[in-house]
């Protein structure tokens, strides 16, 4: 097939949708060589069939990328999660926003991507419901009580209730994915304590 016509096709298939070159290069365009691609799409580009978003993402069709958009490229399906105040505000902990939204994500190549307010970093893991609340907790107890204008009575319910689905098994799989400090997992590991929790999660540390 002529690989214009392969890549105008899979574009048109995709109207309004973001496509990320360092995903789709290996996979639906692992044929065509990569900097055949590139000029591909900066010939759609000059159509007005593509629109770049950020350095190898592209927007199909519309030209407005809003923030659910890209949320759900990167989160969606079990591909990421928002983590920082954009998931401290998601479970009302706190209304401080902050300018960045940061997402860890399995859904980009390299470590790091910024497009535009948004942080991603590669996070090579499955996000499932016992996942995400893992990472969650973790992300709390990581910022502890100097998270900016914290709900005290919030925070240890919320704590308390994502410990609940607590497993050594996850927990080996998102420290070998997410390096926290010490002191967070000695958190957690006090938090289960006193929860009555079984556990090893500082044993499991220590060998990661």
């Amino acid at each position: 097939m002529n690989y214009t016509k392969q890549v105008r096709e899979y574009c048109e298939q995709h109207n309004n949708s973001l496509i990320d070159i360092s995903i789709v290069r290996d996979s639906v365009f692992k044929d065509i060589p990569y900097k055949t691609l590139l000029k591909i799409f900066n010939r759609l580009e000059d159509e007005g069939i593509v629109h770049t978003v950020s350095k190898g993402l592209y927007c199909v069709g519309n030209k407005t990328v809003n923030n659910k958009k890209i949320i759900s490229q990167y989160v969606s399906s079990g591909r990421g999660m928002i983590v920082g105040y954009g998931l401290f505000n998601s479970i009302g902990l706190t209304i401080y926003k902050d300018d960045k939204i940061e997402i860890y994500t399995k859904a980009i190549v390299s470590k790091q991507k910024v497009i535009g307010n948004f942080i991603l970093k590669r996070v090579d893991l499955e996000f499932t419901d016992e996942i995400v609340d893992l990472i969650s907790l973790l992300e709390i107890l990581d910022v502890g009580f100097s998270m900016h204008g914290a709900d005290v009575l919030s925070y240890k319910r919320t704590t308390e209730l994502l410990a609940q689905s607590y497993s050594d098994e996850n927990f080996g799989k998102v420290i070998k994915a997410v390096r926290y400090m010490c002191s967070t997992v000695l958190k957690l590991s006090g938090l289960l304590a006193r929860l009555n929790i079984e556990n090893s999660c500082l044993e499991i540390y220590q060998e990661k």
